[in-house]
């Protein structure tokens, strides 16, 4: 079998979330709008006070340029149109939401600046981080539609920093991809220039505009991919290329960090306009070089035999691990004999013409494993390979 590649696209719409969990907001003043009470934030738990409430798009974009150091400015219930937010450059967070935890709904975002957040909406439309954006959180959203889900950076020349998407639901189909990743960087030294974490997709589907689950091009570094629930697709769900070859900008990633993943039925119908049987078969983890700093670890990807595969292509970094992962089909048509491969629960492990593997290191082959309750999409083994945990007990969304 030689997996599909995609052929270079156009940078579109999507990206952007993650949970910044503030302690104690204090109300502060932003200007028009009413005092609203506080809130409870369904999604984490923690109580995060609207600094304001407002009832129109204008007069809480206005209140984000103004906004004091942590502010919470709040959407009313209702539906609005597409939220455009500059923060400026700012070194406080200042967090925009609605007040009630899946009550508002947006027709998209457009996020610029530092350190702002976007949590808690409905939008029907596409978010985008926009260029040169810096600290930027998107988190516990339900996207329905767009272009893009989120895209991080409509750009091929210039980054968005410290960028994290976390907690969101992303439910296709999308005219393109769930997620897709243009340049991103990790500004901060932190070591995570994206961090994409505890995010459900679903129903994204091939439609013949190379419809992924979360796609990067280009070249970016440190990408931090971590818990997220990808079921019910037809899609590369994580899929790295185009680095060396786009944008202007030649040279590797420089750090890809993958770990403790569940990937669950990639084999949807085709998504419109194309037929039952025109799209093929979307490889649910494929990783294209040069990369640097790579590794794979407690994933689980499995329930569709040979569907559920991890293949790898192209410029394998020599500091490349993969390890502890349930995997049903290991692939590669490249020399991946630099590569650490340990502990890993298979069923296979093929090398295509061109392709070597290493030598594995406490690797166990069984292609029917015992899970607790695949029924509920319980995958966890409980021996420290694969996922520690269950979609029943995360949350995701709103």
């Amino acid at each position: 079998m030689s997996p599909r590649r995609n052929q270079p696209k156009p940078a579109l719409l999507a990206l952007s979330a993650i949970a910044v969990l503030s302690s104690a907001l204090t109300a502060a003043g932003c200007g028009g709008g009413s005092s609203a009470p506080a809130a409870v934030d369904s999604s984490v738990g923690l109580k995060r006070p609207c600094s304001r409430s407002f009832a129109s798009l204008l007069e809480a974009q206005e209140a984000v340029a103004k906004a004091p150091p942590n502010a919470v400015i709040c959407l009313i219930d209702g539906e609005y149109g597409r939220l455009s937010l500059d923060a400026g450059a700012r070194p406080t967070r200042v967090i925009v939401r609605a007040e009630n935890p899946g009550g508002t709904t947006i027709e998209g975002a457009e996020l610029s600046g530092d350190n702002l957040t976007l949590a808690d909406f409905v939008s029907t439309e596409g978010i985008q981080v926009m260029p040169g954006a810096t600290g930027i959180t998107v988190e516990h959203n339900r996207v329905t539609g767009g272009g893009q889900g989120i895209e991080a950076g409509p750009t091929d020349t210039t980054t968005v920093n410290d960028t994290k998407i976390v907690g969101n639901q992303l439910i296709g189909p999308f005219g393109e991809d769930a997620i897709h990743l243009n340049r991103y960087h990790d500004s901060n030294g932190d070591g995570v220039g994206i961090l994409i974490e505890g995010n459900e997709i679903t129903q994204v589907r091939e439609n013949g505009a190379h419809s992924d689950c979360l796609q990067t091009v280009w070249v970016g570094d440190h990408i931090v991919f971590r818990r997220n629930y990808l079921h019910d697709n037809r899609c590369q769900g994580f899929f790295v290329k185009d680095q060396a070859s786009l944008g202007g900008v030649s040279g590797p990633i420089h750090g890809l960090r993958v770990e403790d993943n569940l990937f669950l039925r990639n084999h949807e119908p085709c998504g419109k306009p194309l037929g039952p049987s025109e799209c093929g078969q979307p490889l649910y983890f494929q990783v294209v070089g040069p990369y640097t700093g790579f590794a794979m670890r407690r994933n689980t990807i499995w329930g569709d035999t040979v569907d559920s595969i991890a293949a790898f292509r192209e410029g394998t970094g020599a500091d490349t691990r993969i390890e502890d992962n349930v995997t049903y089909r290991l692939w590669t048509d490249t020399d991946m004999s630099p590569a650490t491969l340990r502990d890993n629960t298979i069923c296979e492990r093929e090398a295509a013409p061109g392709g070597t593997w290493p030598q594995p290191s406490g690797e166990t082959v069984s292609c029917g494993l015992s899970f607790p309750n695949a029924a509920a999409d319980d995958y966890r083994l409980g021996d420290g390979r694969g996922v520690d945990w269950a979609p029943a007990e995360e949350h995701y969304g709103p």
